[in-house]
């Protein structure tokens, strides 16, 4: 569980938070509504995925995600969402620094997040 207490997690989740909420409310942040949503979407999309193996699949706190799992990852959303979304949706448009974003997102994962959880234990 401690995977989703990740302190870069939760401020990935409450900026999404906070892009969505204003542009529900029909103030989009400038320069921010566009891009970091982008840039914090492979960090949230992996740290679910690195809690998923270690909760339900490897059952292992000690268990990090490799680094071809994160660039499959990136990948992915790349080619879903700037390739193939925007063919079928007009709601979608691709845009490569969007990738790039992705791409940077992928590397703050790998190096910031995707660390063991170590529990400290004091002796006596």
């Amino acid at each position: 569980m401690k995977t989703l207490l990740n302190k870069w997690f939760i401020a990935s989740c409450l900026i999404w938070l906070i892009v969505i909420t204003s542009r529900k409310l029909g103030h989009p942040l400038p320069l921010i509504n566009g891009y970091i949503d982008d840039a914090i979407a492979i960090p949230v999309i992996a740290n679910l995925g690195l809690w998923f193996q270690r909760v339900v699949i490897i059952k292992n706190n000690y268990y990090v995600l490799s680094k071809w799992h994160v660039v499959f990852i990136v990948a992915y959303v790349s080619l879903i969402f700037e390739g193939l979304l925007p063919l079928f949706s007009k709601t979608y448009t691709a845009d490569w620094i969007d990738v790039l974003l992705y791409i940077i997102g992928g590397v703050f994962f790998y190096r910031v997040m995707n660390k063991a959880v170590v529990k400290i234990r004091i002796s006596d």
